[in-house]
C-alpha cells in the first residue's frame, strides 16, 4: 500500500492545523468549542477517506479474527486510569460537565480515534514498506508521540508543560500498542477501536467523573507504572514468540 508524497505531506499538514487550531481564542463556550473541533475533524476525514476510496483501499478489512483475540489483554491499559484513580481515592465524585458536553466529547474523540490512526497507522506506518515490522511500529508510535508536542500551544504554565511531556512519553507506550495491533491484525477497525476505548475511558469517563487528568499521588503513577510493565512485557512475548516467527502474514 502506497501513498504520493504530497498526500503524506498534506494530510500531515491538514493534522497539524486541525490538532492546533487555536479555538480557545475565540473566547465562546466549551460546547461551542467542541462543535468547531468536531466541525473540523469531519472535513479531514472526509478528505482521508477520498484519498483511500481514490486509491481503492479497503479500510474494513479484517484479515484474521483470531489475531485480534489475541489483543484483547491490551484494553486493560484503557482502564489503566480509571484503576489507579480508585486505588489512589482520587475520584471526586462531583460530575464535571453536563451530559450534552459529554456527548460532544465522546463524539469528540470517537473522531480523533479514526483520524489518527488513518494518518499514524494507515499512512504513515504503511509507507515504511521497506522497513522492518519492529521499525514501522517504533516509527510511528514516535511520530504519533511527538505530534503530542502540539499540545503547547494550550498550555500557558509550568505544570502545563510538565504534563504535557507526560502526555507524549505516554502516548508513545500507546502508540506502540497501537501499532503492534494493526501490524499484526492488518486492520485500521481494530486499531481505531482500542483507540477510542482507551481514550473514552482514561480521559472522557475519568474527568466526568470528577478527576483531573493527572493526578500527582505517587500511588496513581506506580499503579500506572505496574500496568504498562505488564503490557511491555506481553507485548515482549508476543513479539518473540508470534510476530517474529510469522512475519509473512504482515503484508499483503
Amino acid at each position: 500500500m502506497k501513498f504520493r508524497v504530497t498526500d503524506l505531506l498534506i494530510f500531515i499538514l491538514l493534522f497539524i492545523f486541525v490538532s492546533a487550531f487555536p479555538v480557545e481564542l475565540f473566547h465562546i463556550s466549551l460546547f461551542w468549542q467542541l462543535i468547531i473541533r468536531i466541525g473540523l475533524r469531519l472535513l479531514i476525514l472526509v478528505y482521508y477517506i477520498y484519498i483511500c476510496v481514490r486509491n481503492r483501499i479497503n479500510i474494513f478489512k479484517f484479515y484474521n479474527l483470531k489475531r485480534i483475540i489475541l489483543f484483547i489483554p491490551f484494553f486493560l491499559a484503557c482502564c489503566s486510569n480509571l484503576i489507579a484513580a480508585g486505588i489512589d481515592g482520587a475520584f471526586t465524585g462531583i460530575v464535571t460537565y453536563s451530559n450534552d458536553i459529554l456527548s460532544l466529547m465522546i463524539i469528540f474523540h470517537f473522531l480523533g480515534a479514526i483520524v489518527e490512526e488513518f494518518l499514524f497507522r494507515l499512512f504513515i506506518q504503511n509507507a515504511l514498506v521497506n522497513a522492518s515490522s519492529l521499525k514501522r511500529i517504533m516509527f510511528s508510535a514516535a511520530i504519533f508521540a511527538l505530534f503530542h508536542l502540539l499540545n503547547i500551544v494550550n498550555v500557558s504554565t509550568v505544570d502545563g508543560l510538565i504534563n504535557v511531556a507526560i502526555q507524549v512519553a505516554y502516548n508513545f507506550g500507546l502508540g506502540i500498542l497501537l501499532g503492534f495491533v494493526y501490524e499484526y491484525t492488518y486492520s485500521l477497525p481494530a486499531a481505531i477501536v482500542l483507540h477510542f476505548t482507551f481514550n473514552l475511558l482514561n480521559t472522557v469517563i475519568y474527568q466526568y467523573l470528577g478527576c483531573n487528568l493527572f493526578v500527582t499521588d505517587f500511588t496513581f503513577y506506580l499503579t500506572a507504572v505496574v500496568i504498562a510493565a505488564i503490557l511491555a512485557i506481553y507485548i515482549v512475548l508476543i513479539y518473540l514468540f508470534v510476530l517474529k516467527r510469522n512475519n509473512r502474514y504482515f503484508r499483503e
